[in-house]
């Protein structure tokens, strides 16, 4: 494309988004509360604006419907608002727009924004602000992200994804890049969100502590004053709650829908990973990308570790190879995750892995719309507590960089999870919905010489401690 003509694609983009960011931080005419991580990178923009920093390239990966594009508005408005930046300094390109131009070239659009277009700030050192979504549609985003950051130290940028691998794996911008994960909402968010209900900040340090040290008593007051305070304001009982939450209300988009409109845009979420996403991460025949929404479907209505590759592989009639291809391209989209068996090396890559939705809304949908929601609700529900329980595990090893790891106990009655901590303690977890003894968790601490276990359900309805047996409230630990 001729200078002129991405020079005239940038102008109207710049005259177009202000309303574009009008709607989208609204939702039938009320304005959208903000998640927690909009506070984080808003304030290193405000201390971008006051003063020279290297904290100015960010990427900001997630699974679809998370509320990227929405967190990226919400700055947006904050910058003109607040900060008072003039439009034509701030640049939201969408790459899903722009990659249908046969000879898109990011860095060329970038650098008319910056030199030609904001001349006059670039040569008085004045901010400007670029924000990438779906830049997983430019095949060097990455190498794009560090020459700007390299060149222009008065440009902040974000760039989003559901495919961070590029810019993560690239060890010269990695030591520039701060990342910024956005997840499907905890049940903390899920009220902030709906209800605009504050939760105490330093809850994810303390269940930190609750899990790995046993120390109750701090949590304890914490939970005490939400349970007394935050779930009293929401006027609607907290349980009834936290079962349309696990189920339906995990992502920003379907907060106050309809369950049927939930399932139907989730269902069309999911497959728009499948039919656009996948692509960019590997290449598939026909006959995989069919076998990809059988492998979601089946994994989805059943128990995970209940199905392996191998049958799966059978029942689709493909090669083992390529479901594992399948599997590995999915937890690329954050689709999945996985987890592995405990025991030797040998023993975890010999058995099969154990895999889990990152959201449960996903797995939930998706047995709805196939009409498999039928038979013990408590079963139904056991199953997505499960997921819930592994998802917010998963996401607390991601995000805050704790040093444990997390398996799955393939001993026959195991338990749902082990933790391994660094000085290699072993934290056996079992999640139960309904009734729920201590047999299993009292026969692993026994088995791997644990100081104590912990048991997350809905049979409590506050965090107690039974000798070396921890129960945690479901909706307690979805706070996390």
């Amino acid at each position: 494309m001729e200078n002129e003509n991405i020079t005239n694609y940038l102008k109207n983009t710049l005259k177009t988004t202000p309303q574009r960011v009008k709607k989208g931080i609204k939702k039938n005419n009320k304005t959208l509360n903000k998640r927690n991580s909009f506070n984080t990178l808003k304030n290193y923009i405000d201390t971008f604006i006051k003063e020279d920093t290297d904290n100015r390239l960010f990427i900001m990966p997630g699974l679809r419907g998370t509320g990227k594009t929405t967190l990226i508005y919400q700055l947006y408005n904050y910058l003109t608002t607040k900060h008072k930046i003039n439009n034509n300094q701030i640049l939201y390109l969408n790459l899903d727009r722009l990659k249908d131009y046969a000879d898109f070239n990011l860095q060329e659009y970038l650098d008319l924004f910056i030199t030609d277009i904001n001349e006059e700030a670039y040569l008085n050192n004045k901010p400007l602000f670029i924000f990438i979504d779906e830049s997983q549609y430019s095949n060097n985003w990455g190498i794009v992200g560090k020459i700007i950051f390299d060149e222009f130290p008065n440009v902040f940028l974000i760039f989003t994804g559901s495919d961070a691998i590029n810019l993560e794996h690239n060890y010269d911008s990695a030591r520039r890049l701060l990342k910024k994960q956005i997840y499907p909402l905890n049940f903390q968010e899920h009220l902030k969100l709906k209800y605009n209900t504050k939760i105490n900040d330093n809850l994810s340090k303390e269940f930190y502590n609750l899990i790995f040290t046993s120390k109750t008593d701090k949590i304890e007051k914490i939970e005490k004053k939400i349970q007394n305070n935050s779930f009293l304001k929401i006027k609607r009982n907290i349980k009834k709650e936290w079962i349309d939450y696990i189920q339906y209300e995990e992502f920003p988009f379907s907060l106050n829908d309809n369950k049927e409109d939930t399932i139907e845009k989730t269902i069309l979420m999911k497959n728009r990973i499948i039919e656009k996403d996948l692509d960019i991460i590997s290449s598939f025949t026909s006959k995989n990308r069919l076998a990809s929404y059988k492998i979601l479907n089946i994994l989805a209505m059943q128990k995970p570790g209940d199905i392996s590759s191998n049958k799966l592989a059978n029942i689709l009639d493909i090669s083992r190879n390529s479901v594992n291809s399948i599997l590995e391209a999915f937890e690329k989209t954050q689709l999945l995750f996985s987890i592995k068996a405990y025991g030797s090396v040998t023993k975890r890559e010999r058995q099969s892995r154990e895999y889990y939705f990152l959201s449960t809304q996903i797995k939930s949908c998706i047995c709805q719309e196939s009409g498999q929601v039928i038979g013990d609700f408590n079963d139904y529900m056991g199953n997505l507590s499960e997921n819930h329980v592994a998802s917010l595990l998963f996401k607390l090893k991601q995000e805050t960089g704790y040093n444990f790891e997390i398996f799955y106990d393939s001993k026959k009655g195991g338990v749902d999870f082990l933790l391994k901590t660094l000085l290699n303690n072993i934290i056996p977890i079992e999640v139960g919905y309904g009734k729920k003894t201590k047999k299993q968790i009292t026969k692993a601490i026994n088995r791997y010489d644990s100081e104590y276990g912990i048991i997350i359900s809905n049979t409590k309805n506050k965090i107690t401690k039974d000798d070396n047996i921890i129960h945690i409230p479901l909706i307690t630990f979805s706070l996390l």
